[in-house]
């Protein structure tokens, strides 16, 4: 049987969009949340937390609280905070607005700390 032309393009597509996913999300974590998955979930809260919203948009907090409902252990939490902790440097997320995000969203497991200082392993 004979491979086609479109089928190894396909598949060097699908190669390569799972690299750049790997890349875009920029850390690897321990936990059932992947890097990929916080960042699609504050990508609608990015206008906010970047700081060219006075208030979140309306899909920011039940985006947030879908996240909020897969973190289920201290590792779900532990990897949400060495995600945001790293992305909030790389993008440049106002840490007050990103503190104020899980009172604003009425989240409770979410609620770690976003600061480049944080010491992840100790969220529990």
């Amino acid at each position: 049987m004979a491979v086609s032309k479109k089928m190894v393009e396909a598949v060097f597509v699908v190669g390569l969009v799972v690299t750049m996913m790997n890349v875009w999300g920029g850390v690897s974590v321990e936990g059932a949340i992947s890097c990929n998955q916080v960042v699609s979930a504050m990508t609608p809260c990015a206008t906010y937390l970047l700081g060219n919203a006075a208030t979140p948009a309306a899909a920011c907090c039940p985006s947030i609280r879908g996240l909020d409902s897969q973190v289920k252990a201290t590792p779900d939490r532990q990897a949400v905070c060495n995600c945001l902790k790293t992305q909030a440097q790389s993008y440049g997320v106002k840490l007050g607005k990103a503190a104020n995000l899980p009172g604003l969203c009425k989240v409770t497991d979410l609620n770690v700390p976003i600061s480049p200082n944080v010491d992840c392993s100790k969220v529990h």
